[in-house]
């Protein structure tokens, strides 16, 4: 909530300032009291009340997040199980039918997908939106490949389905690097700094 107020201030703030200092014309013998100066200081104010808001509710969210450490881990370990378990799916294509793929496909991998969509908020929160984008960014085009693996084995094409598998393996893999870098990252700056 305090989010949300923080940005409606911040730009009330900021448009009301930018609306007062041009409301009036140019006075050319007092430039300076062209500026109803009482008006924008109560805009300045308003915007620095908006991110001061802003900013207790990133203080918040953070510690918020930094409390749910079994979530992050949670959280981590499925993107590492959905990584193993279609890094099996490769593994074993060679002697596997598309109905089998397909089988593979809905049994032991949507599931993992499923549940770890569900926790993927606490990424954003613990490590901000940068983090975030770039972890579901890989894993979005991971699940494509995926989807686009089970479509083939439907309507039987081998040689697709084996290219898909192993894209959704690398884009998938780059997901973990992400997350894990910036798990890393986090320790040695916690290190360093607190």
């Amino acid at each position: 909530m305090k989010g949300t107020v923080g940005q409606v201030l911040l730009w009330i703030g900021f448009l009301g300032g930018a609306y007062v200092s041009v409301c009036r014309m140019e006075r050319t013998d007092s430039p300076w009291s062209t500026i109803p100066w009482d008006w924008y200081a109560l805009c300045v104010g308003v915007g620095t009340l908006g991110v001061v808001l802003l900013r207790q509710d990133k203080t918040y969210r953070r510690a918020l997040s930094a409390g749910s450490e079994t979530s992050l881990e949670s959280v981590r370990g499925k993107l590492q199980e959905i990584e193993e378990r279609i890094t099996e799916l490769e593994r074993q294509l060679h002697a596997m039918t598309c109905e089998e793929v397909l089988t593979f496909i809905d049994d032991r991998c949507v599931p993992v997908f499923a549940e770890f969509a569900d926790g993927r908020n606490v990424i954003a929160n613990r490590f901000g939106t940068s983090v975030y984008a770039e972890v579901m960014t890989e894993f979005a085009s991971g699940e494509r490949y995926v989807n686009r693996a089970w479509s083939a084995a439907a309507d039987g094409y081998v040689d697709e389905v084996v290219d898909c598998v192993r894209a959704a393996q690398q884009f998938l893999h780059a997901a973990n690097v992400a997350l894990d870098t910036a798990i890393v990252r986090t320790k040695v700056s916690g290190i360093f700094v607190g």
